[in-house]
């Protein structure tokens, strides 16, 4: 137990890692800015039917999925690792992102988008809160504080 309460370069590092995984991660609350473009494309292609309220079910829907996927993300995170959960996660949130960016329907999009982006999220969310508790045992609320609050300042980030 020596040593795991202090704050060491790996301990400083995966804060600041794991900080930069969730201000990522909180680019999803800028949905709410993005969303009226999103509905301007899917009008300039052809879907006139798109509309707002469609597209208020996006966030809602990312949250649902990504909180079925945490107990999961966690899971691997403590059995395969949390590099690999990451390096899932986010592959997953960056490939579904890019394809939605193709797609000419609500529909497609909302498959592609909402539920890709809550898959990934449910494997980065947990996978670097996971990562400061290893490394600072008996500071977990300070540890889930400053990484979770990447969460917050993402989305006043890239709200902007």
């Amino acid at each position: 137990m020596a040593g795991k309460d202090k704050f060491t370069y790996e301990a400083v590092s995966t804060l600041i890692g794991a900080f930069c995984v969730h201000l990522v991660v909180g680019s999803q609350y800028a949905w709410g800015a993005m969303a009226i473009y999103i509905v301007g494309y899917f009008r300039l292609v052809g879907n006139t039917e798109a509309n707002m309220s469609q597209f208020y079910l996006v966030l809602p829907l990312i949250v649902i999925v990504s909180t079925i996927v945490f107990p999961i993300g966690m899971e691997m995170a403590q059995k395969v690792g949390v590099r690999a959960t990451v390096a899932l996660g986010g592959t997953i949130t960056i490939l579904t992102t890019l394809l939605s960016s193709f797609t000419q329907t609500p529909t497609a999009f909302f498959a592609l988008y909402a539920v890709g982006f809550g898959i990934g999220k449910g494997f980065l969310y947990p996978a670097p809160l996971e990562a400061g508790w290893s490394h600072l045992e008996d500071r977990k609320g300070f540890v889930s504080g400053i990484i979770v609050s990447g969460l917050g300042i993402g989305s006043l980030t890239f709200g902007m």
